[in-house]
């Protein structure tokens, strides 16, 4: 995967970088492998509990998704929807599974607040647009569901509602979720690596990890440095597992996604595109999500258009196709900033955490990472404790490897164009 030419808005919005360590230590009770949300999330509360914590990362804190995504938060729900989980794990373990993500959206804003970061964190709700009237009753009767079942507060705007939602003539109608909002992730990065220094935890970085070996009761960790004997290792490398992060790399399928910040607009503009602030999305089987940045002068466009190893300049031609079909007043609009990043997939759809193949870890979050991951790495810290409060609706779900891991990357491509043409075909049919 290439990252040249790109520039991430949010780079350009927090400055710094965490404090790092320079001697590794010869011995540690926990060495974690990645230094994002996760990573360093799990390693402050593990601090916090008197264990000696390394982090390491190859290359630096939040090089990965946990600073290249669009700062979205919210309950996260679930990608094979109500009638998929049902259908799974019958209606009681569906209503626990979703339930999770409001504990975890909870839990997110409970942590900013009880650590003071500084973050841009805005829980301005989420208008989420349908394509199709078809798609408008679905989200319509979803809606009455999860109000009903978990208690997430939303409600139906009807298609000729919705400009007191959107700028936009293009979707038929939509849905308004309440428990959703948005923050500036490299802050919120940078927050939790500060309290993780605070409270001892080293991070090494760039220095990767190269392997792991067990040795007897613990685990000989060989980075580009030298060597760590730790008691415990956490895998925290998600999306950008590999082969020296073998045992999460091989239950999980990194995807591809890409971003946009269109930009700086007049505040007229940004207050014609969305009059209330809210993040957006769409109900389409490969869609975009976007949002207005935390100052309110540009917005985010991000999904997986111009995906698959696309440069930059091909990459925003790619996104301003998309957007300006939702929002043609963009057509000449510049656009400021283009990257792209990694996020991992499982093949249930559903995050996971536990111990497997002699190390933890916590990940898989399919596109729902800054929420929760945050809440991951906390019950996973727990977890390693003994601590009571570990147990998330997820424990029993079996985090199994993915067949054939090889040449899941390319099935996934596969299926995501075979997606495209259904939701192209939808468009070319609605009224």
């Amino acid at each position: 995967m290439t990252f040249r030419g790109e520039q991430i808005y949010w780079m350009d919005t927090a400055g710094g970088v965490p404090p790092g360590a320079d001697t590794l230590p010869a011995t540690i009770d926990v060495a974690i492998v990645g230094a994002g949300y996760t990573g360093l999330t799990a390693a402050l509360h593990l601090a916090r509990a008197g264990r000696s914590v390394a982090v390491f990362d190859a290359k630096v804190p939040g090089f990965g998704a946990s600073t290249r995504n669009g700062g979205m938060v919210g309950p996260g729900l679930h990608k094979l929807g109500i009638t998929g989980l049902t259908r799974t794990y019958g209606e009681d373990r569906a209503i626990a599974i979703l339930g999770e993500g409001l504990k975890a959206l909870s839990h997110l804003e409970a942590f900013v607040a009880d650590e003071g970061i500084d973050c841009d964190l805005q829980m301005t709700g989420r208008f989420r647009g349908a394509r199709t009237a078809a798609q408008y009753e679905a989200s319509g009767r979803e809606c009455d569901w999860l109000q009903a079942k978990i208690g997430l507060p939303s409600h139906h705007v009807s298609r000729a509602d919705q400009r007191s939602e959107i700028g936009s003539d293009f979707y038929r109608g939509g849905v308004v979720y309440a428990r959703d909002g948005g923050v500036n992730p490299r802050k919120l990065l940078l927050g939790i690596a500060a309290r993780a220094v605070e409270a001892g935890v080293q991070i090494f970085a760039p220095c990767a990890v190269m392997g792991l070996r067990r040795d007897g009761a613990g685990c000989t960790v060989q980075t580009a440095r030298g060597t760590v004997k730790a008691r415990e290792v956490v895998l925290a490398t998600n999306g950008y597992s590999d082969r020296r992060s073998a045992a999460l790399n091989r239950r999980v399928v990194p995807l591809e996604t890409g971003a946009c910040a269109v930009g700086p607009l007049s505040p007229e503009l940004m207050a014609e595109l969305t009059p209330k602030g809210r993040m957006h999305g769409e109900a389409a089987r490969v869609f975009m999500w976007y949002r207005p940045t935390p100052d309110g002068r540009s917005f985010i466009f991000g999904g997986r258009f111009g995906a698959g190893g696309m440069g930059v300049e091909a990459r925003a031609k790619a996104f301003r196709k998309a957007f300006c079909r939702v929002f043609p007043q963009l057509e000449a609009a510049p656009i400021s900033h283009t990257w792209s990043g990694q996020i991992a997939y499982t093949t249930d759809h559903s995050p996971h955490l536990g111990h497997y193949d002699g190390v933890w870890m916590a990940g898989g979050y399919c596109g729902s990472g800054v929420t929760r991951s945050i809440y991951f790495a906390t019950k996973l810290a727990r977890r390693m404790l003994g601590q009571p409060g570990s147990e998330t609706a997820f424990d029993d779900l079996p985090f199994k490897p993915v067949p054939f891991r090889h040449f899941a990357p390319f099935g996934a491509s596969i299926l995501m164009r075979k997606y495209q043409m259904q939701d192209d075909r939808e468009l070319r049919m609605r009224e």
